[in-house]
């Protein structure tokens, strides 16, 4: 039955021309941009209950009838469906490269045009040429320096506006150059397989960390516009000029060595390199996307190192300037989550459709302690550039952290008795300590016992304790690194920092120090006003042990003396073990108990099986993409309409029942 035939019959149901063709576009697969409206007329009441059985009547009609989307099996065909709603895609943390501005590359003559990345690129994980710690062209610092706050944009009370009530960090040299498609695995072994003439071997994978990801967005967002091209669908505001066959040549050809090495070594499965990832991302999407949508799509890079005020305002412009006046789906990761998070907190009205979250550190990520102490060696143990004086530059990280000792739990503890020379008599084993040593990229293979101990947690928010408790750049191996004026410009920084960080985590999240007292706190204020929250999917692992207990304890060697004399100690007086503390089920990296939103929020679970590092890969490579993608699939149907008939009867029965 075609639409012409429908919207007769509709018209013969006592319906206008233009009602008839609004309601059959909704149910035809073919017009599919059309299906929000069903959801509308259930809420304006312009939909009977009578009309949905000639509906089902006339579309059951239709679908049985072989034509355009069906074989003549009555199979349906693997086709682009359009969707006119926006799909924004976030990333997390370190998941966009940082280069050099062409006039700051600090290259030579012949590549001062160019921008020069300082991550993340396969040089500097390999460290070749050889360089040190803290070398220039490695460097991510940011300035310690500040303008006064920007303009604000939003209304005073507007969660988007708290970064506008501080000074605003210099930006500094370096900029976002691209979404980060592949990260390494790096390992030895020995092949004892038959037919093999190589019996040893080096296995290096390019793990496309968000590859699939973004090849599969770009596709669709391609898909989408030729399409509008073709004719066959009406052309929206939302056409981009990243679709522009030209510029996606040119993308090509200005892809780094990195970028081309992951896609290389990806489509040569068992080469010289043994890859272990089994098929191509190409191939592996064939495997997942049995309902395809061409719709447009973006990729929100961004300065991961700048503040999570600031970066959720970001988030929000570029949905905006990306697609004004329409609103946007989101999918996101890790930090990532967050920021949209909070976006939608603030302006729910641009993300009506909802949101697919993945990994997302919403409660404490103690974690992070580690990173900021020692800082830690890239995932080939050559090159350490998240070293402590870079990471203090920092400010997204400082958001991470409990405002009261009721949240932090028993997630940092003090050991040190257990290690005395008279031991209390509830110690009867001592724990395994392995001081100093970085857990990041080294998981656990079991689940671990909690490790007693006395709750360690200090201010977080503030850098005077910082300093007390010698972490980072406070630490004795830096007095002669850094001087006085350095140090106060670190606490400064910190500071202004912290206290914007604070606010935005007890403005989004709900979170206060009068939790400690039992006292009404800002999540209490808060549950008032999320009653039109959009759709909120949350989708976490729980296969991966994941430390989530630091331990802490006093050094036992003596004091000693530094070269340049007195009684002062060359060693923290601290020392912390991130590897030996309780293990839970999660990600590797983030708890899955503390991966979803607070309470007043109403959201629905779902529970993956990946790395926090591969959550965005196809399940060929490990990740769980293909689930999280279904999610991301079925909550934009559910916003244009595009469900089953008695779903649409039952909630129809339960608006009338509502509304009488």
């Amino acid at each position: 039955m075609t639409f012409k035939m429908i919207v007769t019959q509709l018209m013969l149901h006592g319906y206008s021309r233009h009602s008839a063709r609004w309601v059959s576009s909704a149910f035809l697969p073919t017009r599919a941009r059309s299906c929000y409206c069903i959801h509308n007329m259930l809420r304006r009441k312009l939909l009977p209950h009578e009309s949905l059985t000639a509906l089902r009547t006339l579309t059951t009609t239709a679908s049985s009838t072989p034509g355009k989307g069906l074989t003549q099996n009555r199979e349906p065909i693997r086709e682009w469906e359009p969707i006119d709603v926006p799909l924004v895609f976030v990333p997390g943390m370190k998941g966009t490269h940082l280069a050099f501005s062409g006039e700051e590359s600090d290259a030579t003559n012949s590549e001062s045009a160019k921008k020069k990345r300082v991550w993340l690129t396969l040089s500097h994980l390999l460290n070749i040429p050889p360089r040190p710690d803290g070398d220039p062209l490695r460097d991510l610092s940011l300035p310690l320096t500040y303008d006064e706050p920007r303009e604000p944009k939003f209304d005073e009370d507007d969660i988007l506006n708290i970064s506008s009530r501080y000074p605003m960090q210099h930006r500094g040299k370096l900029v976002p150059d691209g979404i980060v498609d592949h990260i390494i695995e790096f390992s030895l072994g020995n092949k004892t397989s038959s037919g093999d003439p190589r019996n040893n071997f080096v296995d290096l994978n390019f793990l496309p960390f968000y590859g699939h990801t973004t090849r599969l967005l770009r596709e669709m967002d391609e898909q989408y516009h030729k399409r509008i091209r073709d004719g066959k669908v009406e052309s929206t505001n939302s056409f981009q000029t990243q679709d522009d066959d030209n510029e996606a040549v040119n993308a090509m050809s200005n892809k780094g060595i990195f970028d081309r090495l992951g896609s290389f070594v990806e489509r040569t499965s068992n080469w010289a390199f043994v890859n272990t990832t089994k098929s191509s991302a190409q191939e592996q999407q064939q495997l997942h996307d049995s309902t395809k949508h061409s719709r447009p799509t973006a990729v929100f890079s961004y300065d991961w190192r700048r503040s999570l005020p600031e970066l959720c305002t970001d988030l929000h412009d570029f949905c905006e300037t990306t697609f004004p006046g329409q609103p946007v789906q989101i999918l996101a990761h890790s930090m990532g989550g967050l920021m949209a998070f909070a976006a939608m907190r603030s302006h729910p009205e641009k993300y009506d459709p909802g949101a697919v979250v993945v990994g997302v550190p919403f409660e404490t990520g103690i974690q992070y302690l580690q990173d900021l102490h020692k800082g830690y060696y890239t995932e080939l143990d050559r090159c350490r550039q998240f070293i402590p004086e870079s990471q203090f530059t920092m400010s997204s990280h400082w958001s991470f952290f409990p405002i009261s000792k009721k949240r932090l739990e028993d997630r940092f503890v003090d050991v040190s008795k257990q290690f005395s020379n008279d031991p209390p008599s509830d110690y009867q084993v001592q724990v395994k300590f392995d001081a100093d040593v970085s857990g990041i990229g080294k998981p656990t293979s079991t689940l671990q016992p909690t490790v007693e101990g006395e709750n360690a947690y200090f201010n977080f928010y503030d850098p005077n304790e910082w300093e007390m408790h010698q972490l980072g750049v406070f630490g004795p191996e830096y007095d002669d690194k850094i001087d006085d004026s350095q140090r106060k410009a670190y606490k400064q920084h910190m500071q202004i920092q912290m206290t914007a960080a604070k606010e935005w985590r007890a403005k989004v999240l709900g979170e206060c120090e009068s939790e400690d007292n039992g006292k009404k706190t800002d999540r209490d204020d808060t549950m008032a006003n999320v009653s039109n929250f959009p759709p909120f999917v949350a989708c976490a692992s729980d296969k991966v042990p994941t430390v989530n207990q630091i331990l802490r304890r006093k050094r036992q060697l003596p004091t000693t003396l530094n070269h340049t004399g007195g009684n002062k100690s060359v060693l923290n007086k601290w020392e912390y073990d991130y590897i030996n503390g309780r293990s839970v089920p999660g990600d590797g990296r983030i708890d899955y108990d503390k991966a979803f939103p607070p309470s007043f929020i109403a959201h629905k679970k779902v529970t993956l099986d990946s790395a926090h590092a591969k959550q965005m890969c196809w399940e060929e490579s490990g990740g769980s993409f293909a689930r999280v993608y279904q999610e991301v699939v079925e909550q934009i149907n559910e916003y244009v309409g595009c469900r089953p008939l008695d779903i649409l009867e039952a909630q129809n029965n339960n608006l009338q029942s509502h509304l009488s």
